[in-house]
């Protein structure tokens, strides 16, 4: 027997809750005697409650906080939630989107739609030489929760090499044993603690139950084992290689960004802690060789505020090194002809830009209408290597539930899904380039897809796996006819003008302000910017190779890093 839910109980619930007159415990319970299940009142308990920022339209400007948090993404919300609840100290977030909440960022299946709403922030690549010339359209979330509010929600640490590799090139104490205590502490997986998972932390990692899972999913997992891949029954779980059901950042039914998982209980726990939203940075204050605070938009109006302990950027790889240039951190002779004066020569600014390479092309119609997702439409990863003779695994292949394609491949369908892929180890290497000292003019961004030949080898062996799965009896019941690219693969010319037109972002750029210890290098490797005392760096900008998984966990994981580094509990 089902229960039905006594509304009125649980608005009386949410208006206490959110006047501050209940715990956490008094909520559930209330809500749980009104008809809700546990997992609805915990997700009622998290979405309600008193705000959690400001807009700068509604509120005075602070003047001073002990530290100053720039970006309320992956890496800084969970950072400013971490250091608040860890410390005595004020912590003052600036954050120059929105707030989060909204049904298309709640809702795991609306991603797509997030993607185009207002919270997006669209960018373009310059042209890409290496794949026709293409401008490549280049969407960053920004609002709080940063990219971990719009992004497929794909929990996945990557590879222990890659972290081996960062200490390796100088990123010392970031190797995989460093890294994985806290990966386990910052997590509630699901299933369960072991030696390699986590439970009981602030971010609640789940997957989606196969018996729920969509057709194409099924699909996609028994044409993989079909085909001699055997299945890894958890991607974090040691073993990257192979068919999975994926790990998520969703909790209740609903998407867990930061912003909830980090921001929110620390406003819960009474943390000295203030976000403001439509507060975008125009530059760092830096006075006698220590950042002393910033420069930002307060309800359109420039204010500084001064922070008396530290300032970190955490902005993400597009705007972290724009924010450093204009404040005079990096190139010399590029600052000198941008009119700005150098204060810190670091050429390794806004260099090194790595992103995976989304082959956005492999596309089937389906003999009838494709059913709605119950979970992202995105619940099956498919990591191997391009090469047996590789180390780690160099490519993917995923199953979406909805047609996508680049607009240069013209997709035509009626009733469609995707098996996209990915070159998750690229060797190519590009820049993001400040163009003017006005802060509100957008850099260049130039990931330089396919530069390296590499790349190529990678990405077709890639496409051909998505083919293979995709083209295997499992999909028997479901598959109509390969769109593309069909007759696109037919000779090696036309095969190799697909794969250019497919090339699109995965939404990973990272290593724009790179941490080790090397010339090239911005921050060392305890986040500190060389040259600048009161200042560190904690996003994708600092990883010095990208990792071959997802980038949204790697993040989250510095930015909990640098919290603890920064209260000394490192």
């Amino acid at each position: 027997m089902h229960n039905i839910l006594d509304t009125k109980r649980i608005n009386e619930a949410l208006r206490d809750h959110a006047a501050g007159k209940t715990d956490r415990r008094s909520f559930i319970s209330r809500a749980m005697a009104a008809g809700a299940a546990f997992a609805m009142a915990d997700a009622l308990w998290l979405a309600g409650g008193k705000a959690w920022a400001q807009s700068t339209r509604e509120t005075t400007a602070p003047k001073a906080a002990d530290y100053i948090v720039i970006g309320a993404g992956s890496a800084g919300a969970t950072l400013a939630g971490e250091l608040a609840k860890r410390t005595d100290a004020s912590v003052l977030v600036l954050e120059g989107g929105l707030s989060d909440n909204s049904p298309l960022i709640t809702d795991p299946a609306r991603w797509p739609e997030a993607l185009a709403s207002p919270f997006t922030k669209h960018y373009n690549t310059t042209p890409q030489a290496h794949a026709q010339d293409r401008v490549v359209p280049y969407p960053r979330g920004e609002g709080l929760g940063g990219c971990s509010s719009v992004n497929c929600m794909i929990y996945c640490r990557g590879a222990e090499a890659d972290y081996n590799d960062w200490a390796y090139d100088g990123a010392t104490g970031w190797e995989w044993d460093k890294v994985l205590p806290d990966y386990k502490e910052l997590e509630d997986w699901e299933g369960g603690a072991s030696e390699l998972r986590g439970a009981g932390g602030p971010l609640h990692v789940t997957r989606p139950d196969p018996a729920k899972g969509h057709e194409g999913a099924v699909a996609f997992m028994e044409g993989a084992t079909s085909l001699g891949y055997p299945e890894t029954k958890d991607f974090n779980g040691g073993q990257l290689e192979g068919p999975a059901w994926v790990n998520m950042t969703v909790h209740a039914g609903n998407r867990q960004n930061t912003a909830v998982a980090f921001l929110r209980p620390a406003i819960e726990q009474g943390a000295k802690l203030q976000v403001l939203t439509e507060a975008p940075v125009m530059r760092l204050i830096v006075e006698n060789g220590r950042c002393t605070g910033v420069q930002y938009l307060h309800n359109g109006q420039p204010v500084t505020v001064k922070a008396s302990k530290e300032v970190i950027l955490s902005a993400g790889a597009l705007i972290t090194p724009k924010l450093l240039t204009i404040s005079g951190i990096g190139e010399a002779a590029h600052l000198k002809s941008l009119g700005i004066a150098p204060l810190v020569d670091l050429p390794g600014v806004g260099q090194n830009l790595q992103d995976h390479v989304l082959g956005a092309g492999v596309n089937f119609e389906s003999k009838h209408p494709v059913p709605p997702t119950n979970y992202n439409h995105s619940e099956v990863y498919f990591w191997w290597k391009s090469d047996p003779s590789l180390t780690v695994p160099d490519i993917n292949a995923l199953y979406v539930s909805v047609p996508f394609a680049t607009t240069e491949l013209n997709l035509q369908q009626t009733n469609g899904y995707a098996i996209l892929c990915g070159v998750m180890r690229p060797k190519s290497r590009g820049a993001v380039t400040v163009t003017s000292s006005d802060p509100r003019v957008a850099p260049l961004i130039d990931p330089n897809y396919l530069a390296a030949e590499q790349d190529m080898v990678a990405l077709k062996a890639a496409t051909e796996l998505a083919r293979e799965i995709g083209n295997s009896a499992a999909y028997n019941d479901i598959r109509k006819a390969e769109l593309l690219p069909g007759a696109m693969a037919e000779s090696p010319e036309s095969y190799r003008d697909f794969l250019q037109k497919s090339v699109s972002t995965y939404f990973h750029p990272v290593g724009t302000a790179k941490m080790g210890t090397d010339a090239m290098s911005v921050v060392d490797p305890a986040l500190k910017v060389y040259g600048v005392e009161g200042l560190r760096v904690a996003d994708a900008s600092v990883m010095p190779s990208i990792t071959t998984g997802n980038t949204n966990a790697p993040s989250i994981m510095i930015g909990y890093r640098a919290a603890k580094m920064i209260a000394g509990d490192i």
